[in-house]
């Protein structure tokens, strides 16, 4: 299959392999599949995205294997800092960082231990230790581990929270900042947390938030994600696994999709479920899988003239996605594939060879550039026209090109 599959009739799939990951229930309904390639892989991997007829989570169902997302993240995922380690030490906390400082002011937590799961180069806790707390943290990426150390001075553990959290005990606060939606088993992962949290203990995590589907960019359904938590089956993950929701905040622009932070209390037995309403749910994931669909034929539109040899800028999961949701592969000859992160350079995507912006630059063919990103296309071309590419070669997806 090439281009994205939203079936019409949205139809279920009662055989789904394995149990959903919140309630166990075994039912499903596929609401988008997509066929993507994936950084020097020559198969592409399939992904059903779908929700549990029972309780109405929208999950990766199945996911994908763990040693292809672990794949991913060695040499796809960009979660490293760029820029001068001086100036990154002295920068203010970035929206994340601040959202979630604001959040523990607000509850009135006093400084203590703080353990961030996930916590890629140490910006979160380097904010955290500002505000005088004792900082440590984990995350699976070797490169992000060694930045932590290198720029903020932060000892954090290389890998999951899997196999760190047994050996943390006692501490006052667990941050997890977009890193619940790629866990397999959130529920497991919720126990490790409670277990390693001293008695009342607070958990603070952000997630994206299933909901106005009217305002979700394209490719919200993405590889890394294996959950789409709406706000009530979280409280009910959070309330099984023996917390109490202290503030559930929701963010409808904080960044390009809504995104949902909660501080919870560790108690000590769990409560009874919440209430939950599958039908909202799946209405939800169906509204945002045909806008989706939507979003993806106006892309194919605006790139059905393009018959040559072109370049894409961005490496990322959207180009992937682009590939796959549209026809340019097949009309049009990628000559290459350009981006900024240096470990995917000398590399393929879809059997395209992977370059720098510098030997996009030196380039003189004159192809055409199609920027493929939603959240940085302004900047990417912005940086294109001060790196020398002419403003008629630049080709946007979603906002017109700087002049």
């Amino acid at each position: 299959m090439g281009l994205l599959e939203t079936p019409s009739s949205f139809r279920g799939e009662d055989a789904a392999p394995g149990p959903c990951a919140v309630c166990r229930g075994g039912a499903r309904e596929v609401l988008q599949t997509q066929t993507l390639a994936l950084l020097g892989r020559d198969a592409p991997c399939t992904i059903h995205f779908s929700a549990c007829r029972t309780c109405g989570h929208l999950q990766q169902w199945p996911p994908v294997p763990p040693d292809l997302m672990a794949y991913h993240y060695r040499s796809f995922a960009a979660y490293e800092l760029f820029g001068e380690p001086e100036k990154l030490r002295a920068a203010p906390p970035s929206r994340h960082a601040a959202r979630f400082l604001s959040l523990a002011r607000d509850i009135g937590l006093t400084p203590g231990r703080a353990y961030e799961v996930g916590c890629a180069s140490g910006e979160m806790l380097n904010q955290f230790r500002r505000e005088g707390w004792r900082v440590g943290g984990c995350d699976p990426s070797p490169s992000a581990i060694a930045q932590a150390k290198t720029i903020f001075g932060i000892e954090s553990d290389l890998g999951g929270e899997e196999d760190t959290l047994p050996r943390q005990q006692g501490l006052d606060l667990i941050l997890i900042c977009h890193v619940l939606e790629h866990l397999y088993d959130p529920a497991a992962a919720l126990a490790r947390i409670h277990d390693a949290l001293a008695p009342g203990g607070t958990l603070m995590l952000e997630v994206p938030c299933a909901t106005a589907p009217e305002i979700l960019p394209p490719g919200w359904f993405t590889f890394e994600h294996l959950h789409y938590y709406h706000p009530v089956i979280l409280e009910r993950l959070l309330r099984q696994a023996g917390f109490e929701v202290v503030e559930m905040r929701i963010s409808m622009r904080a960044q390009h999709y809504p995104v949902m932070a909660i501080a919870a209390r560790k108690v000590a037995s769990a409560a009874g479920a919440a209430t939950s309403d599958s039908e909202a749910a799946i209405a939800f994931a169906r509204a945002y899988a045909a806008r989706d669909t939507a979003f993806w034929a106006t892309s194919e539109r605006r790139l059905a003239d393009i018959t040559g040899p072109i370049f894409l800028y961005g490496g990322g999961i959207h180009t992937a996605q682009l590939l796959d949701h549209t026809g340019l592969a097949r009309r049009a000859q990628v000559i290459a594939i350009a981006d900024r992160d240096s470990k995917k350079w000398g590399q393929t995507l879809a059997g395209h060879p992977m370059i720098s912006p510098a030997q996009l630059f030196a380039d003189e063919c004159g192809a055409p550039v199609i920027i493929s990103s939603y959240v940085s296309e302004s900047a990417i071309a912005r940086a294109l026209l001060d790196g020398g590419i002419a403003r008629d070669r630049i080709r946007t997806l979603y906002h017109p090109a700087p002049e």
